[in-house]
Protein backbone atom coordinates (compact mmCIF):
# COMPACT_ATOMS: atom_id res chain seq x y z
CA UNK A 1 0.00 0.00 0.00
CA UNK A 2 2.91 2.34 0.64
CA UNK A 3 4.16 1.85 -2.91
CA UNK A 4 0.68 2.43 -4.31
CA UNK A 5 0.22 5.62 -2.28
CA UNK A 6 3.54 6.93 -3.56
CA UNK A 7 2.68 6.04 -7.17
CA UNK A 8 -0.69 7.78 -6.96
CA UNK A 9 0.79 10.85 -5.31
CA UNK A 10 3.70 11.05 -7.77
CA UNK A 11 1.88 10.29 -11.04
CA UNK A 12 -1.53 11.88 -10.45
CA UNK A 13 -3.08 15.10 -9.16
CA UNK A 14 -4.38 13.21 -6.13
CA UNK A 15 -2.00 14.29 -3.36
CA UNK A 16 -1.32 11.91 -0.50
CA UNK A 17 0.82 12.25 2.60
CA UNK A 18 3.66 9.87 1.83
CA UNK A 19 6.88 9.07 3.64
CA UNK A 20 10.38 8.18 2.48
CA UNK A 21 9.50 4.58 3.24
CA UNK A 22 6.60 4.82 0.78
CA UNK A 23 8.97 6.20 -1.88
CA UNK A 24 11.40 3.34 -1.24
CA UNK A 25 8.55 0.87 -1.63
CA UNK A 26 7.57 2.50 -4.93
CA UNK A 27 11.10 2.16 -6.28
CA UNK A 28 11.21 -1.54 -5.49
CA UNK A 29 7.64 -2.23 -6.62
CA UNK A 30 7.47 -0.26 -9.84
CA UNK A 31 5.52 -3.16 -11.36
CA UNK A 32 2.45 -1.79 -9.57
CA UNK A 33 2.41 1.22 -11.92
CA UNK A 34 -0.41 -0.25 -14.10
CA UNK A 35 -2.70 0.26 -11.10
CA UNK A 36 -2.28 4.00 -11.68
CA UNK A 37 -3.48 3.23 -15.20
CA UNK A 38 -6.53 1.62 -13.62
CA UNK A 39 -7.36 4.92 -11.91
CA UNK A 40 -7.01 6.85 -15.16
CA UNK A 41 -8.95 4.10 -16.91
CA UNK A 42 -11.96 4.70 -14.70
CA UNK A 43 -11.75 8.45 -15.30
CA UNK A 44 -11.58 7.90 -19.06
CA UNK A 45 -14.47 5.45 -18.85
CA UNK A 46 -16.62 8.04 -17.10
CA UNK A 47 -15.81 10.62 -19.78
CA UNK A 48 -16.51 8.10 -22.56
CA UNK A 49 -19.83 7.03 -21.04
CA UNK A 50 -20.99 10.62 -20.60
CA UNK A 51 -20.14 11.45 -24.22
CA UNK A 52 -21.80 8.27 -25.48
CA UNK A 53 -25.02 9.00 -23.57
CA UNK A 54 -25.05 12.64 -24.72
CA UNK A 55 -24.49 11.58 -28.30
CA UNK A 56 -27.25 8.97 -28.31
CA UNK A 57 -29.82 11.02 -26.39
CA UNK A 58 -29.47 14.58 -27.70
CA UNK A 59 -26.96 14.19 -30.53
CA UNK A 60 -24.31 16.23 -28.73
CA UNK A 61 -20.62 15.62 -29.40
CA UNK A 62 -18.63 13.50 -31.81
CA UNK A 63 -15.51 11.37 -31.96
CA UNK A 64 -13.18 14.37 -32.13
CA UNK A 65 -14.66 15.97 -29.01
CA UNK A 66 -14.43 12.67 -27.13
CA UNK A 67 -10.79 12.24 -28.19
CA UNK A 68 -9.85 15.70 -26.93
CA UNK A 69 -11.67 15.21 -23.63
CA UNK A 70 -10.00 11.82 -23.07
CA UNK A 71 -6.55 13.31 -23.63
CA UNK A 72 -7.40 16.32 -21.47
CA UNK A 73 -8.37 13.94 -18.67
CA UNK A 74 -5.11 11.99 -18.72
CA UNK A 75 -2.88 15.03 -19.29
CA UNK A 76 -4.44 17.11 -16.52
CA UNK A 77 -4.80 14.08 -14.26
CA UNK A 78 -1.08 13.37 -14.52
CA UNK A 79 -0.11 17.04 -14.02
CA UNK A 80 1.38 16.96 -17.55
CA UNK A 81 4.27 15.04 -15.97
CA UNK A 82 4.67 12.54 -18.78
CA UNK A 83 4.10 15.21 -21.42
CA UNK A 84 7.05 17.11 -19.98
CA UNK A 85 9.17 13.98 -20.38
CA UNK A 86 8.01 13.71 -23.99
CA UNK A 87 9.21 17.22 -24.87
CA UNK A 88 12.56 16.62 -23.14
CA UNK A 89 12.94 13.34 -25.02
CA UNK A 90 12.25 15.09 -28.31
CA UNK A 91 14.91 17.71 -27.63
CA UNK A 92 17.42 15.09 -26.61
CA UNK A 93 16.83 12.95 -29.68
CA UNK A 94 16.92 15.72 -32.28
CA UNK A 95 20.18 17.38 -31.23
CA UNK A 96 23.39 16.48 -33.06
CA UNK A 97 26.66 15.58 -31.43
CA UNK A 98 28.02 13.13 -28.91
CA UNK A 99 26.15 11.37 -26.13
CA UNK A 100 26.92 14.21 -23.72
CA UNK A 101 25.20 16.65 -26.11
CA UNK A 102 22.08 14.46 -26.21
CA UNK A 103 22.03 14.27 -22.41
CA UNK A 104 22.47 18.02 -22.05
CA UNK A 105 19.52 18.67 -24.38
CA UNK A 106 17.46 16.03 -22.54
CA UNK A 107 17.99 17.72 -19.20
CA UNK A 108 17.69 21.30 -20.45
CA UNK A 109 14.68 23.03 -18.88
CA UNK A 110 13.99 24.98 -22.07
CA UNK A 111 11.88 23.35 -24.81
CA UNK A 112 13.32 23.43 -28.32
CA UNK A 113 12.09 22.57 -31.80
CA UNK A 114 12.65 18.84 -31.27
CA UNK A 115 10.51 18.76 -28.17
CA UNK A 116 7.72 20.80 -29.73
CA UNK A 117 7.78 18.72 -32.91
CA UNK A 118 7.70 15.34 -31.20
CA UNK A 119 4.99 16.47 -28.78
CA UNK A 120 2.89 17.95 -31.58
CA UNK A 121 3.08 14.82 -33.73
CA UNK A 122 2.29 12.57 -30.77
CA UNK A 123 -0.75 14.61 -29.73
CA UNK A 124 -2.07 14.95 -33.29
CA UNK A 125 -1.72 11.20 -33.89
CA UNK A 126 -3.44 10.42 -30.60
CA UNK A 127 -6.38 12.74 -31.34
CA UNK A 128 -6.71 11.45 -34.91
CA UNK A 129 -6.61 7.77 -33.92
CA UNK A 130 -9.01 8.18 -31.00
CA UNK A 131 -11.50 10.14 -33.10
CA UNK A 132 -11.58 7.66 -36.00
CA UNK A 133 -12.99 4.87 -33.81
CA UNK A 134 -16.21 3.97 -35.62
CA UNK A 135 -18.04 1.99 -32.95
CA UNK A 136 -18.78 4.57 -30.26
CA UNK A 137 -20.05 1.95 -27.81
CA UNK A 138 -16.91 -0.20 -27.88
CA UNK A 139 -14.75 2.79 -26.93
CA UNK A 140 -16.02 2.12 -23.38
CA UNK A 141 -13.80 -0.98 -23.42
CA UNK A 142 -10.83 0.23 -25.44
CA UNK A 143 -10.14 3.78 -24.26
CA UNK A 144 -9.81 2.92 -20.53
CA UNK A 145 -7.63 -0.11 -21.30
CA UNK A 146 -5.15 2.10 -23.15
CA UNK A 147 -4.21 3.78 -19.85
CA UNK A 148 -3.22 0.43 -18.36
CA UNK A 149 -1.13 -0.47 -21.39
CA UNK A 150 0.83 2.80 -21.43
CA UNK A 151 1.83 2.18 -17.82
CA UNK A 152 2.85 -1.39 -18.68
CA UNK A 153 5.09 0.07 -21.40
CA UNK A 154 6.78 2.19 -18.72
CA UNK A 155 7.50 -0.90 -16.63
CA UNK A 156 8.94 -2.71 -19.65
CA UNK A 157 11.17 0.29 -20.46
CA UNK A 158 12.38 0.53 -16.87
CA UNK A 159 13.17 -3.20 -16.75
CA UNK A 160 15.38 -2.96 -19.86
CA UNK A 161 16.92 0.44 -19.19
CA UNK A 162 20.27 1.41 -17.76
CA UNK A 163 19.90 3.60 -14.66
CA UNK A 164 21.08 7.20 -14.79
CA UNK A 165 21.65 9.60 -11.91
CA UNK A 166 18.26 11.34 -11.65
CA UNK A 167 15.12 10.86 -9.57
CA UNK A 168 14.11 7.67 -11.41
CA UNK A 169 17.56 6.07 -11.19
CA UNK A 170 16.65 3.69 -8.38
CA UNK A 171 13.33 2.83 -10.02
CA UNK A 172 15.12 1.75 -13.18
CA UNK A 173 17.89 0.01 -11.25
CA UNK A 174 15.45 -2.01 -9.14
CA UNK A 175 13.01 -2.84 -11.96
CA UNK A 176 14.15 -6.19 -13.34
CA UNK A 177 12.85 -8.73 -15.83
CA UNK A 178 10.92 -10.27 -12.94
CA UNK A 179 9.29 -6.87 -12.39
CA UNK A 180 8.27 -6.80 -16.06
CA UNK A 181 6.54 -10.17 -15.67
CA UNK A 182 4.81 -9.00 -12.49
CA UNK A 183 3.79 -5.82 -14.31
CA UNK A 184 2.04 -7.92 -16.95
CA UNK A 185 0.06 -9.76 -14.27
CA UNK A 186 -0.86 -6.47 -12.56
CA UNK A 187 -1.96 -5.09 -15.93
CA UNK A 188 -4.15 -8.12 -16.56
CA UNK A 189 -5.82 -7.71 -13.16
CA UNK A 190 -6.50 -4.04 -13.92
CA UNK A 191 -7.92 -4.99 -17.32
CA UNK A 192 -10.28 -7.53 -15.78
CA UNK A 193 -11.68 -4.85 -13.48
CA UNK A 194 -12.12 -2.31 -16.29
CA UNK A 195 -13.60 -4.87 -18.68
CA UNK A 196 -16.04 -6.10 -16.05
CA UNK A 197 -17.40 -2.61 -15.41
CA UNK A 198 -17.38 -1.56 -19.06
CA UNK A 199 -18.83 -4.86 -20.24
CA UNK A 200 -21.75 -4.72 -17.84
CA UNK A 201 -22.51 -1.15 -18.89
CA UNK A 202 -22.54 -2.10 -22.59
CA UNK A 203 -24.63 -5.16 -21.91
CA UNK A 204 -27.24 -3.25 -19.92
CA UNK A 205 -27.29 0.21 -21.55
CA UNK A 206 -26.46 -0.59 -25.17
CA UNK A 207 -27.85 -4.14 -24.99
CA UNK A 208 -24.75 -5.57 -26.67
CA UNK A 209 -24.62 -9.34 -26.00
CA UNK A 210 -21.64 -10.81 -24.19
CA UNK A 211 -20.70 -12.98 -27.17
CA UNK A 212 -19.92 -9.73 -29.04
CA UNK A 213 -18.22 -8.05 -26.09
CA UNK A 214 -15.85 -10.86 -25.09
CA UNK A 215 -13.96 -11.10 -28.43
CA UNK A 216 -13.32 -7.35 -28.34
CA UNK A 217 -11.96 -7.70 -24.80
CA UNK A 218 -9.66 -10.53 -25.89
CA UNK A 219 -8.36 -8.65 -28.95
CA UNK A 220 -7.78 -5.53 -26.86
CA UNK A 221 -5.95 -7.41 -24.11
CA UNK A 222 -3.67 -9.48 -26.34
CA UNK A 223 -2.79 -6.79 -28.86
CA UNK A 224 -2.39 -4.15 -26.16
CA UNK A 225 0.02 -6.24 -24.10
CA UNK A 226 2.13 -7.10 -27.15
CA UNK A 227 2.26 -3.53 -28.49
CA UNK A 228 3.03 -1.98 -25.11
CA UNK A 229 5.88 -4.47 -24.64
CA UNK A 230 7.29 -3.67 -28.09
CA UNK A 231 7.13 0.10 -27.60
CA UNK A 232 8.62 -0.16 -24.12
CA UNK A 233 11.46 -2.31 -25.46
CA UNK A 234 12.18 0.01 -28.40
CA UNK A 235 12.14 3.11 -26.18
CA UNK A 236 14.51 1.53 -23.66
CA UNK A 237 16.96 0.32 -26.30
CA UNK A 238 16.88 3.68 -28.07
CA UNK A 239 17.48 5.58 -24.83
CA UNK A 240 20.29 3.23 -23.80
CA UNK A 241 22.00 3.81 -27.15
CA UNK A 242 21.48 7.58 -27.45
CA UNK A 243 21.63 8.69 -23.80
CA UNK A 244 23.30 5.71 -22.15
CA UNK A 245 20.42 5.47 -19.67
CA UNK A 246 16.69 5.45 -19.04
CA UNK A 247 15.61 8.23 -16.70
CA UNK A 248 12.29 9.74 -15.65
CA UNK A 249 11.97 11.73 -18.88
CA UNK A 250 12.34 8.55 -20.94
CA UNK A 251 9.71 6.77 -18.85
CA UNK A 252 7.34 9.71 -19.30
CA UNK A 253 8.00 9.78 -23.03
CA UNK A 254 7.34 6.04 -23.22
CA UNK A 255 3.94 6.63 -21.60
CA UNK A 256 3.01 9.21 -24.25
CA UNK A 257 4.65 7.65 -27.33
CA UNK A 258 3.00 4.29 -26.72
CA UNK A 259 -0.53 5.77 -26.66
CA UNK A 260 -1.01 6.51 -30.41
CA UNK A 261 0.56 3.15 -31.35
CA UNK A 262 -1.78 1.33 -28.99
CA UNK A 263 -4.89 3.15 -30.15
CA UNK A 264 -4.07 2.67 -33.83
CA UNK A 265 -3.25 -1.03 -33.77
CA UNK A 266 -5.91 -2.11 -31.26
CA UNK A 267 -8.58 -0.36 -33.32
CA UNK A 268 -7.13 -1.85 -36.51
CA UNK A 269 -7.31 -5.39 -35.14
CA UNK A 270 -10.84 -4.86 -33.79
CA UNK A 271 -11.98 -3.44 -37.13
CA UNK A 272 -10.45 -6.39 -39.00
CA UNK A 273 -12.30 -8.76 -36.68
CA UNK A 274 -15.62 -6.93 -37.10
CA UNK A 275 -15.14 -6.88 -40.87
CA UNK A 276 -14.41 -10.61 -41.09
CA UNK A 277 -17.39 -11.65 -38.98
Amino acid sequence: MGALRALVSFYTIFHMNITQEDMDDMETRFHLTPLVGLIFGFLVMIVSIIMLVLSETIGFGNGLVTAVLVLLTVYAGSKFLHFDGLTDFGDGMIVSGQQSDHIRALKDTLVGAGGIGVALITVLCSVAFYSMFGNRALMILVFPAIEVFVKNAMVIAASLGKPGNGMAARQVERTTSRSAVLGVFVSLIALVVLFAVGGFFLNIYSEIPWDEILPVMLITAVSGMVISAIVGCVMARTANRVFGMVNGDILGATNEVSRPFLVFFIMLFIQLYLTVI
